[in-house]
């Protein structure tokens, strides 16, 4: 994965900074120093989940605390996704709204760290004290770019019993350095996932479609294998826009995407191929169990209900279908073209079917 500059320079100059800051603060401590060092270089990876891991193994050390977890906040959905912690008794898939935790909340709306010397005594307290901690501190701190809040730090706990002044202003500091470092490695990662899928459905695009296509007809021709392609398209999708507003029609789009999902396979390919135009490319699949995941897929949507201001409706869709042959496919086109020719053949039979097409 190629790391863009402008996020090093970025990265490297925040780094930087706080290694100036924390000459002070750190005075001999030079093995501290060396973790942090570390957790730089490792977190310079631009990978989400490598900085979830070095931060587990790191940070606690560095920021001299037993506990810590580190919260993904979705502001869309108002929740708070755990992504990274060391606590012996949480879900590491956990996902909390924000309203469900009222000291991060409050770090968030203010954007201001919140420093508890007893926590079980303050008023953010919920639940009981827990017995693996040896002291009463509790610091949630808002991680922050640009003034948009990407998530939350919890740190709590340690042998000494306390959090002083030192701790806590360098946790800040170490904290501008990780928010900056996981900003880089979301904006990153959906750069790359944008690039090979739909933004709307989170399917395969058109082009990444064709690619993983292109590998599947090479490999059927040097092997022998079996190969057969489904294309779908929602009938009278322009019609549903017209009628319900093109909300409604992303809405069946999300819908239609969730179905295909739910019947593809591990090897499958799920992709939108255009408007309201989608493909499945099935491998090791031949015409007799490409007709059936069709069949299921349609009866699906058929069976579907959808509302609009009070008026329920439903959406139908028509399936052709394309199996690989040896002796007449040479290339990906030859075997869209007749699962195109399939479709076009369900359309003008009167939708809502699934014709299987011939070379």
């Amino acid at each position: 994965m190629s790391v863009p500059e402008h996020l090093k320079w970025q990265e490297s100059e925040t780094v930087r900074n706080l290694l100036k800051k924390q000459n002070n603060l750190l005075g001999d401590s030079l093995e501290a120093l060396d973790h942090l060092i570390y957790l730089q270089k490792s977190i310079n990876l631009l990978s989400s989940e490598e900085i979830s891991r070095v931060m587990a193994e790191k940070l606690p050390y560095i920021l001299s605390v037993k506990y810590f977890s580190f919260f993904l906040f979705d502001k869309d959905r108002k929740k708070l996704r755990l992504m990274s912690h060391n606590h012996p008794d949480l879900q590491p898939d956990l996902s909390i709204y924000q309203n469900d935790s009222p000291i991060m909340k409050e770090s968030m709306a203010s954007g201001r760290y919140i420093f508890e010397q007893d926590f079980a005594s303050s008023r953010y307290f919920r639940g009981r004290r827990n017995k693996l901690f040896n002291s009463d501190f509790f610091v949630s701190i808002p991680l922050m770019i640009e003034n948009e809040i990407i998530g939350v730090l919890n740190l709590n706990d340690n042998d000494k019993g306390f959090y002083n002044v030192g701790d806590l202003d360098f946790a800040l500091n170490v904290s501008e350095f990780v928010a900056l470092s996981i900003s880089n490695a979301l904006l990153f990662e959906t750069v790359e996932r944008l690039s090979v899928t739909d933004g709307l459905t989170g399917l395969d695009n058109h082009q990444h479609m064709q690619s993983l296509l292109k590998n599947e007809v090479i490999r059927c021709q040097r092997y022998s294998s079996s190969l057969s392609i489904i294309m779908m398209d929602i009938d009278h999708f322009k019609n549903v826009n017209d009628t319900y507003g093109h909300q409604k029609g992303d809405d069946i789009l999300l819908d239609f995407a969730s179905t295909m999902k739910k019947f593809c396979r591990s090897n499958d390919v799920a992709a939108r191929y255009g408007g309201e135009e989608f493909i499945l490319v099935l491998p090791e699949t031949k015409v007799k169990g490409a007709f059936y995941i069709a069949e299921r897929i349609r009866e699906e949507m058929e069976s579907q209900i959808f509302n609009h201001k009070g008026k329920d409706f439903n959406v139908t869709v028509s399936c052709g279908i394309a199996e690989f042959d040896s002796n007449l496919t040479k290339n990906p086109a030859d075997l869209i073209k007749v699962a195109d020719q399939a479709l076009y053949k369900a359309k003008h039979e009167g939708r809502n079917r699934t014709v299987i097409g011939s070379p």
